[in-house]
């Protein structure tokens, strides 16, 4: 026995995510439109919107601006609120590098002043496995910024 069924148009409003998100966890500065600021836990980000957390009360509606790298401050309505955790649409379109940015600034702990010039060659034998985990994440945090792996330069130390 067949069952026909078809797709329903959506409705106007309707939940339409045609951009994709990339999950992170990235501490970020924000300042509701009455002047006061709050931190918020950005946990997902898309093109056009985001996931955050904060202690603050926000309502559906309420307008902040969210300081996201490369970028500066970032307009973002809240869509929905559900305890701690609020959706965001952005007011215009964040551009791919600015996500990006804020990809690999929540990918990695902030790294103290570093002077390159103190840094040790690598004496004895590196397993082959290490160079080529190095070698990979490399290519993918210089495909990830928009450079060339040559200009990216992992320091371990052990």
């Amino acid at each position: 026995m067949a069952i026909s069924g078809y797709f329903l148009p959506a409705a106007p409003g309707a939940d339409r995510r045609f951009d994709a998100r990339r999950k992170l966890s990235l501490l970020a500065r924000g300042l509701q439109h009455d002047g006061s600021g709050i931190d918020v836990q950005i946990h997902n980000i898309s093109g056009t919107g985001l996931l955050l957390e904060s202690d603050v009360e926000l309502a559906a509606g309420d307008r902040i601006d969210i300081e996201l790298p490369h970028a500066g401050d970032i307009t973002a309505v809240v869509i929905w609120a559900s305890g701690r955790l609020f959706g965001c649409r952005f007011e215009g379109p964040v551009s791919p590098a600015t996500l990006s940015a804020v990809e690999l600034k929540s990918a990695v702990d902030p790294v103290p002043d570093f002077d390159e010039g103190q840094a040790e060659p690598v004496t004895g034998d590196v397993p082959q496995r290490v160079l080529e985990v190095i070698e990979r994440s490399r290519e993918q945090i210089a495909e990830a910024a928009g450079v060339g792996a040559g200009r990216v330069r992992i320091f371990i130390e052990y």
